[in-house]
């Protein structure tokens, strides 16, 4: 019996320290913003390691805890509002997935990884990015389910506008799968005798709750108001500053703002262009040959020379040295016009 409720508080210790670790470690790094770069999270390594350190398909709990913790601490919406708050059903469901498949196939990554040879590090590392890319591909369905129009050029529209993001997602991966994962399941698996965590192997019947929890969420995914075709209008990516550009057009006495998504081969004269179109502002600019750029002359009546003040254009609070024109944009990119005195 004592040996029994040893095994038991040596699965309860891992669940909620993992659970613990997930919820502050998300809610400091996102919530407090001291991410090292964009998309830096830890949830997915805790994830993997619940799975593997816990003999029990409980393990899910995990991600899907942490998560519900760091959304309540962080103050985000769950469940509740508009279609952009219900994207944690397909974040939940994301990380399930992961847990899910982690599951199935434990054991075998088990004895490869605990063997500790060069052969573990490239399994990890193709853990972490395999784990991230699948994670994003079904996260970004889900923005394309919740706010898009259902055709197929929004849905590329979604892929493209996210690629930025998965790629910081993937070294955040290959990082954390790597330098905290891997030591920790060659530490475990040298102390197993003593630890008694060595995964075991777990029935179909044991598997079944777990498959079952994971389809329900994904289904969950698809149905309420998100079921819903969402309108050109509600588009969330052009809403977004990091997934869109946002374009400043100020003077003295006006400013127009907006957000456009870069589309590929973009210039800051091009964005302006879709800008004047959209928003139904005149814009007046003149090609120079002998310079090959295009200087702008009037935005929305705005005519250069007046008083001294001509238009000047910055990127990201920059002065480029060519002519927008020539300047290529990037979603996530601020995009300011400025009428003003041109710097000498």
């Amino acid at each position: 019996m004592k040996m029994k409720n040893q095994g038991n508080l040596y699965q309860l210790l891992p669940l909620i320290g993992l659970i613990i670790i997930g919820t502050i470690g998300r809610y400091v790094l996102y919530g407090m913003g001291v991410q090292p770069f964009p998309n830096f999270e830890i949830i997915m390594v805790v994830t993997f390691l619940a799975i593997m350190l816990i003999r029990s398909p409980l393990a899910l709990i995990v991600p899907l805890a942490s998560m519900v913790g760091s959304d309540l601490l962080i103050g985000n919406p769950i469940f509740v509002g508009d279609q952009m708050n219900r994207i944690v059903l397909f974040t939940y469901s994301g990380f399930a997935l992961i847990a899910l498949l982690t599951l199935l196939n434990k054991n075998r990554l088990w004895n490869t990884l605990s063997q500790g040879r060069l052969k573990s590090i490239g399994l990890m590392a193709g853990l972490g990015a395999g784990s991230v890319l699948l994670y994003d591909i079904w996260t970004n369905m889900g923005w394309w389910y919740l706010m898009y129009p259902h055709d197929a050029s929004s849905l590329i529209l979604v892929y493209t506008a996210g690629l930025p993001f998965m790629l910081y997602h993937l070294i955040s991966g290959l990082v954390t799968f790597i330098a905290i994962g891997l030591p920790i399941i060659l530490y475990i698996a040298k102390k197993n005798d003593h630890l008694q965590l060595q995964p075991i192997q777990l029935r179909i019947i044991h598997k079944i709750p777990a498959v079952l929890l994971v389809l329900g969420l994904i289904a969950l995914s698809f149905t309420g108001t998100a079921a819903t075709i969402p309108q050109k209008s509600e588009v969330w990516v052009e809403k977004s500053d990091q997934t869109s550009i946002r374009i400043i057009i100020t003077t003295d006495s006006w400013t127009i703002t907006d957000n456009l998504v870069a589309k590929p081969g973009d210039t800051a004269y091009s964005v302006l262009q879709r800008s004047a179109q959209e928003n139904s502002f005149s814009l007046d600019a003149t090609y120079y040959a002998q310079f090959d750029s295009t200087l702008i002359n009037s935005i929305n009546n705005a005519v250069g020379g007046t008083d001294g003040n001509y238009w000047q254009y910055y990127v990201n609070g920059r002065l480029p040295e060519v002519g927008a024109d020539k300047y290529p944009v990037t979603n996530g990119d601020v995009l300011t016009w400025s009428f003003e005195v041109p710097p000498t």
